[in-house]
């Protein structure tokens, strides 16, 4: 990986290829005939290619193979167990497939129009699997992009992702600093690749030039607002950025919210280490500087849910992908609980529970350590849902 700082952005990317990328499952069958006699084979093929993208793989299981449906049921859930086990790999799935899901704390979301219910609503309160809000037959991936249309899902890449401060729009309206880094890094990254095609090193996969585009993610939402800043007028600048780096660069980008703990951290020390305006909308000290990721508040801090899932309105009609809530509470919510919460939310972003049997993703950070579980607000119940006392946990 290969990274750059810019004033109030931070750019990521891979020395020789792609940052990421997604792909339809019917390329793990591709000149594989036996692979229901060794499905392995298809495994490590996967595994290869995840290796190759820094930036994480989004697989998205859009048809049956039949050799899966051939497997006995244990072979078959020791398969789901071991894909999901690869790291930076997210799997995709539609609910009907999803019902096919071992337990188990994994990288898998569920694209569906409606809440999970039933089975699957269990394991999404769970936290065994994330949902992603879809509205048409698009798939939208959290932290990576939007799937072209077709049939089969084609292939699509990123040369990399670009995280900036929302507070640092004014300053990066004119494009200029973005285009330069990013051309850069495309030029760079398509050096390298010609090498490793060249070499033989690439998989089987099939690379298209015109699939390759770079992801736009924003951090510092919560700070934007506590500095006195709206959304309108922020969410347009935003979509005159992403036509303006379209035109001069000439290749699609997708616009989505960081979700990066690591990469908001460090937007946060650069500020306070340059001097820049938006270091203003930081918390004082002792508070680590840090900005938080996305557009809502931090998934560590104790906060209400509502605060950590609500998003700008007119989200939908700016991102291309939704922005990836992930929700701590103190028990397994139960589902009346999670329909109050949708209730409350106009468009609801890509939501994942962490109940406190799960734990909380890394890299930890020693500046700023998750909360409690018990810490965290209890999502409300109308019906049977539990209150939490006044003087609970009271030292």
């Amino acid at each position: 990986m290969t990274g750059s700082e810019g004033r109030g952005f931070i750019l990521r990317s891979a020395p020789d290829g792609p940052w990421a990328g997604w792909a339809g499952s019917r390329f793990l069958e591709e000149g594989l005939a036996s692979v229901h006699a060794a499905p392995g084979r298809a495994l490590a093929r996967l595994m290869n290619l995840v290796s190759l993208l820094p930036g994480g793989f989004g697989l998205i299981w859009d048809h049956p193979p039949a050799w899966m449906q051939a497997l006995p049921s244990e072979s078959r859930q020791g398969w789901w167990e071991a894909i999901t086990a690869v790291p930076s790999l997210s799997l995709h799935l539609e609910p009907d497939i999803a019902q096919q899901l071992p337990g188990g704390a994994f990288r898998g979301w569920v694209h569906a129009s409606g809440m999970p219910e039933g089975s699957l609503g269990e394991h999404w309160r769970q936290g065994v699997i994330g949902w992603v809000p879809r509205a048409g037959t698009e798939w939208h991936l959290p932290d990576l992009g939007v799937a072209a249309h077709g049939d089969e899902v084609p292939p699509g890449w990123l040369w990399g992702e670009v995280t900036l401060v929302l507070g640092a729009l004014p300053a990066l309206a004119s494009g200029e600093a973005l285009v330069a880094a990013m051309s850069e890094a495309q030029g760079a990254a398509e050096r390298g690749l010609a090498q490793r095609l060249a070499s033989g090193a690439w998989v089987d996969l099939p690379f298209s030039r015109k699939a390759v585009g770079w992801r736009l993610s924003l951090a510092g939402g919560t700070e934007f607002l506590r500095s006195g800043g709206t959304w309108p007028p922020a969410l347009g600048q935003l979509r005159a950025l992403k036509a303006l780096l379209q035109e001069r660069l000439r290749t699609p980008i997708h616009l989505g919210a960081c979700s990066d703990l690591q990469v908001a951290a460090q937007l946060g020390r650069q500020a306070l280490r340059e001097g820049h305006p938006w270091r203003a909308s930081l918390p004082l000290p002792p508070a680590p500087g840090a900005f938080t990721p996305g557009l809502a508040a931090d998934p560590r801090d104790p906060v209400p849910l509502e605060a950590r899932s609500m998003q700008p309105s007119a989200w939908p009609d700016t991102l291309d992908h939704p922005p990836v809530t992930l929700l701590r509470v103190p028990a397994v919510p139960p589902e009346a609980g999670a329909q109050t919460l949708l209730g409350q939310i106009e468009a609801s972003p890509a939501l994942r529970w962490l109940p406190p049997d799960l734990p909380p993703p890394g890299p930890f950070d020693p500046d700023r350590p998750w909360a409690p579980a018990a810490a965290f607000p209890f999502p409300a119940d109308p019906g049977n849902g539990i209150q939490r006392g006044l003087f609970e946990n009271l030292d």
